[in-house]
């Protein structure tokens, strides 16, 4: 009956090291390396994005001239139209817009 409790004892102290050894030592390296492994893949995808964008920019000037027109004159074109939307609606109400720039 010794003999059991010797083994149990053993058998729970190499469970108990090798539950540390898992917690201190393999599990952090394993997340070391999946850090590791997402900052490489980030890091490629963004030099291939930016050397895409690169490439866009000199094969197509004129489409990136283009686009930015575009996006400039949408984002007028909202501001106009909230812009416009308060200065009506507190016209209607019998009080003056409210402006962004003190006066």
């Amino acid at each position: 009956m010794n003999r059991v409790r010797e083994d149990v004892s053993t058998l729970r102290d190499d469970i108990r090291h090798l539950i540390s050894h898992t917690t201190r030592q393999t599990l952090p390296n394993g997340a070391r390396e999946l850090a590791g492994q997402a900052k490489q893949q980030i890091a490629s995808r963004g030099a291939t994005a930016a050397t895409r964008i690169r490439d866009l920019g000199t094969r197509h000037p004129a489409g990136l001239i283009g686009g930015a027109v575009v996006i400039g004159l949408l984002a007028a074109g909202a501001y106009a139209l909230t812009h416009h939307n308060g200065h009506q609606s507190a016209t209607l109400q019998g009080t003056e817009p409210e402006t962004d720039i003190p006066c």
